[in-house]
């Protein structure tokens, strides 16, 4: 059973806001709803109450990410954002995004040094978050 194009099209947007702080381009939710129909023609069940209890309580989309990503458990919900990337990192308005376009060492240097400690900190609150979910989840 495919899933619903609607959860489909909040999903997508919801990924998006995650990442870019705006809503994706209507092009780009149609070929994620398509794309995910492909990829994922028996969606999981587990998964898609996981993903749709995410959207609705507003959670941190990236730290939940990463913390199953992290346990070996986030293999849909890594794959799905991968989708959403891949649409959009061929579009002209996400370029300055994916490539950097001046040299700049030391300012990357610090980003990658302010990422480690994000890191830490989306897998500890991740963590959290994923079982406090567990735990509502649960019947």
């Amino acid at each position: 059973m495919s899933e619903d194009a609607a959860a489909l099209e909040r999903e997508s947007r919801y990924i998006h806001r995650t990442f870019f702080k705006t809503d994706p381009p209507p092009e780009v939710v149609e070929r994620y709803v398509a794309a995910n129909r492909v990829c994922f023609p028996d969606a999981d069940p587990g998964t898609r109450r996981l993903i749709d209890a995410i959207l609705e309580r507003r959670l941190d989309l990236e730290a939940i990410e990463l913390a199953l990503r992290l346990r070996g458990k986030g293999g849909i919900l890594t794959r799905k954002i991968q989708i959403l990337f891949y649409l959009i990192e061929v579009r002209s308005d996400y370029y300055g995004y994916f490539v950097n376009q001046q040299a700049a060492f030391g300012k990357a240097l610090r980003a990658l040094l302010l990422s480690a400690v994000k890191s830490l900190f989306q897998f500890c609150k991740g963590s959290i978050l994923v079982w406090r979910l567990s735990r509502c989840m649960t019947p």
